[in-house]
């Protein structure tokens, strides 16, 4: 019986913990990249990445995290958000460190919705948020290619039916978009996967040979 996906409940997220189980992982935050045309730069570093973490052990030296401001305004709003959510909603997110899917991709969700969704927070600032809201009024979406592909990879190594985008400002109304499996990306992230993986394994073999 396959035991996946692993959920680890014991692991707070950006805890030194957190960072040292996704070394040498493909992630939901690297989708992008994962679906880039190969001879693009984005691509290219994100195999790298994972090559030089896979041998050493230790976090990319040429891809510490430092943080930033919108960063560090996303864990001071997240809670938030979160709780905002849960009342307007009358529903409990379940927090969760890491969902592993196998022993190369693991996804980090904001939080578990019942058994089959996930929540997926933005704290973004005023005129963002605003400019969000103008989109919606407008009927045009306020999703864009970077966040859906992680949303999609989110629900394939959960393998979970629907990821909930939400957008919150404290000063501005809550945005919430229901995102379903969109089954077509999936495959194709699934079969880029595979790819990627089978080409970490043979650089990680050339340079062990050198």
């Amino acid at each position: 019986m396959n035991k996946y996906p692993i959920y680890r409940y014991d692991i707070e997220q950006n805890s030194d913990e957190w960072f040292d189980i996704k070394l040498g992982m493909f992630s939901a935050s690297s989708a992008a990249e994962l679906l880039m045309d190969k001879k693009t730069k984005g691509y290219q570093n994100l195999i790298a990445r994972i090559v030089e973490e896979r041998i050493t052990g230790s976090r990319c030296e040429n891809n510490m995290f430092k943080g930033s401001g919108f960063t560090e305004r996303g864990h001071e709003f997240e809670p938030i958000a979160r709780e905002d959510y849960e009342i307007r909603n009358l529903k409990i997110i379940k927090l969760v460190g890491v969902v592993i899917y196998n022993e190369w991709v693991l996804c980090s969700p904001d939080g578990l919705i019942d058994e089959d969704g996930l929540h997926q927070i933005k704290c973004p600032i005023f005129s963002t948020q605003k400019e969000y809201l103008i989109k919606l009024k407008n009927e045009k979406s306020v999703i864009d290619s970077t966040y859906y592909k992680q949303l999609q990879f989110e629900l394939f190594a959960t393998k979970r039916k629907y990821n909930v985008f939400t957008s919150f400002h404290p000063r501005l109304k809550a945005i919430d978009i229901v995102v379903e499996r969109d089954e077509e990306m999936i495959s194709e992230i699934e079969t880029r996967l595979n790819e990627a993986i089978a080409e970490v394994k043979e650089q990680i073999k050339l340079i062990k040979s050198l």
